[in-house]
């Protein structure tokens, strides 16, 4: 009897710590996707103020390649996410605390859907790789960059969003 107790004991301490590690695990990555949304948000805020003083965005200036990359870098979490799914709707929560509310709680799902779609069907990782050197990045490579696919279909992008910001032409 005292057999058949431990072991049920033992089996109920088991799923009792895969359950818990499971709802850790969760907890983690809601946290990662809110603030990669965070991150991405003030991205976004700084390359809308750029556009509005430039009249366009500017791929070749280092500062919006720099918050391109951020960006590029921040949404890698959303590759593969099914709509409807926290990380979706905690990286959304993320953009709008990121943007000093700039993106607004009502459109926040739609440019999470709209980064997405870009983590989805652009290689970014080019993009991306800048974060690591981007004290170092020159004005000649910057204007390599922008020429690149992930540079000029994330721009197409940027656009729908900036409109959603309130703020796009």
């Amino acid at each position: 009897m005292k057999k058949v107790i431990s072991a049920i004991a033992a089996l109920s301490l088991v799923v009792i710590m895969a359950t818990s590690c499971g709802i850790a695990n969760n907890l983690v990555n809601n946290s990662s996707a809110t603030s990669s949304g965070s991150t991405t948000g003030s991205a976004l805020t700084s390359l809308l103020a750029q556009y509005l003083k430039d009249g366009k965005l500017d791929t070749s200036n280092i500062s919006n390649l720099i918050n391109l990359a951020t960006i590029a870098s921040s949404i890698q979490g959303l590759k593969g996410q099914s709509s409807g799914s926290n990380i979706l709707t905690d990286f959304a929560s993320g953009l709008v605390t990121g943007s000093n509310n700039q993106i607004s709680q009502p459109n926040s799902g739609t440019i999470t859907n709209i980064l997405a779609n870009l983590a989805n069907t652009v290689d970014l990782s080019s993009l991306a790789s800048i974060m690591t050197r981007a004290g170092d990045v020159t004005e000649e490579e910057a204007a390599q960059v922008a020429k690149t696919p992930a540079v000029t279909n994330s721009t197409g992008a940027l656009t729908e969003i900036f409109k959603l910001m309130g703020s796009g032409r």
